[in-house]
């Protein structure tokens, strides 16, 4: 495994670390990670693009912490903190469609007998609802579970198989999660795809969704208390 160059001084706070998987490319790890492609390659030394290799560690230099402006309409949704509530884990999920909402949703979870909308939040794609646009489930709004306790139930409406989430709909879970975080104290470790339960044989939220890019976002994020 190639190990990263060693960083001295208060930048080396800055960043974190990036394992290369089988097929990626650098161009799309910058992508990922929202950052310039000639910057990662200065930070790694690396002189050729196509000179990647998989289990190679690479530097992603990120800009420190900061708060993220939480929208009104957001904070209202998630609501004061519930202190009869222990919410420990959020997971992703995709819709694995190419359109829907909320109440399309419901109306389908209904018919195959799910007690109604299986998420608490539904983030849509522009075709039920507005590009980015949270709407909360009634699981929300009664504080229940979905099938597993203190774990809450995030879907983005897209095939993320087939295409590649909004800038939109990624803002919008950046400040939703975060959002969540704060109020109920949910560290960045315990933000997962429905991929990474275990005994689950599935690629949702599907393979093109940016969760490293999404972690990242969090992990400079600081969560902020609804008002």
């Amino acid at each position: 495994m190639h190990l990263p160059p060693p960083v001295t001084g208060a930048k080396s706070m800055e960043r974190v670390t990036h394992t290369v998987a089988r097929g990626e490319t650098l161009y799309r790890i910058s992508k990922t990670y929202d950052v310039r492609l000639d910057e990662l390659m200065r930070i790694n030394s690396i002189q050729d693009v196509s000179r990647l290799e998989t289990g190679q560690v690479l530097y992603i230099p990120r800009k420190a912490g900061r708060p993220e402006f939480i929208p009104e309409e957001i904070k209202r949704l998630v609501g004061p903190k519930n202190s009869f509530s222990v919410w420990k884990t959020i997971t992703v999920h995709h819709s694995g469609t190419l359109q829907g909402g909320a109440r399309l949703f419901d109306r389908d979870h209904r018919r195959r007998h799910m007690g109604g909308l299986f998420y608490h939040f539904v983030i849509g794609n522009g075709t039920y609802s507005r590009d980015g646009q949270v709407e909360v489930g009634w699981r929300w709004k009664r504080q229940v579970k979905a099938n597993r306790p203190y774990d809450i139930q995030i879907c983005v409406v897209g095939d993320f198989s087939r295409e590649e989430v909004s800038e939109v709909q990624l803002d919008s879970l950046v400040k939703l999660i975060g959002l969540l975080q704060g109020e109920y104290g949910i560290p960045v470790e315990n933000i997962r795809r429905h991929e990474d339960i275990k005994g689950r044989h599935t690629e949702c939220p599907g393979k093109n969704f940016p969760f490293s890019r999404l972690i990242s976002r969090l992990s400079d994020h600081i969560p902020a208390h609804s008002s």
